[in-house]
């Protein structure tokens, strides 16, 4: 079986001594994991190959398997739009790896889901343009929340379905909660501003720059985050190594509160 699509490199499994499985988001063929023989081999065919799955690239790729369920060779790949400045920051670095783990964690093999691709592909577009890692992911996480099929209730309380003096958000929920009925349960909701709920509530693309101040960022950032855990159960592991990055000061500073988001 052929098959043939354009791509990008979510994760690099070794296997063996010179061999590596590739696990790819594709744009027909969702999460997509394929065996790269030999791929850990000195030699220019193999150095070729390895600059092309090595970097944040979109690919064309193509591979070869005897049946649907068997796993496929790749027999070859291409660089088709190229971001080489992604490795040059440490954040840009590590947002993008951010961007990955949500890709690969919420793909399905099989699932037809080119507009999710676009998004991803469009945030590594704006990583490589050197747009600021931190607002990127604040601006952008909630799109991919909401492609994946957890979006936010930000439009009516979660406890009396009223829409004014929406202050409160709620990770168990999902949904935003107004000032009456989030006080007594102060401890285990989210505050947030006016800003961040007509963020949250815009969710626009192109994502508006220049919309937050970094603490909102910050706090928008935990949000989304602390939702992505909530859907798929585990922590985000590239999740730490971006806050180290950034700088953990940015994320206990006024105007961030909680310091950290409980999911109870």
């Amino acid at each position: 079986m052929l098959i043939q699509d354009e791509a990008l490199v979510l994760r690099r499994t070794p296997f063996q001594e010179s061999s590596l499985v590739i696990h790819f988001l594709t744009k027909n063929n969702g999460l997509l994991s394929v065996m790269a023989r030999g791929i850990r081999k000195s030699g220019r065919k193999g150095g070729d190959r390895r600059g092309a799955l090595a970097g944040f690239h979109t690919v064309q790729l193509e591979s070869r398997s005897r049946s649907l369920e068997a796993m496929g060779t790749l027999t070859n790949v291409e660089i088709t739009t190229p971001r080489r400045n992604i490795p040059t920051s440490a954040a840009a670095l590590a947002a993008a790896q951010v961007f990955l783990e949500v890709a690969y964690r919420f793909s399905v093999a099989g699932e037809f889901r080119p507009v999710f691709m676009q998004t991803i592909e469009s945030c590594l577009d704006l990583l490589d343009a050197e747009a600021s890692p931190l607002e990127l992911l604040a601006l952008c996480l909630g799109v991919l929340i909401r492609d994946i099929g957890y979006g936010w209730r930000t439009d009516e309380c979660a406890g009396c379905r009223g829409k004014e003096e929406l202050i409160f958000f709620s990770i168990k929920r999902g949904q935003v909660v107004c000032k009456p009925c989030g006080t007594p349960y102060i401890e285990r909701l989210v505050s947030i501003s006016d800003n961040i709920l007509k963020n949250m509530q815009r969710l626009a693309w192109p994502p508006p720059f220049g919309v937050l101040c970094v603490a909102e960022q910050a706090l928008l950032y935990r949000i989304a985050v602390s939702s992505l855990v909530k859907a798929g159960g585990k922590m985000l592991m590239t999740d730490q190594p971006f806050r180290t990055v950034i700088g953990h000061d940015i994320f206990t500073q006024e105007g961030y509160t909680p310091t950290e988001i409980r999911l109870s």
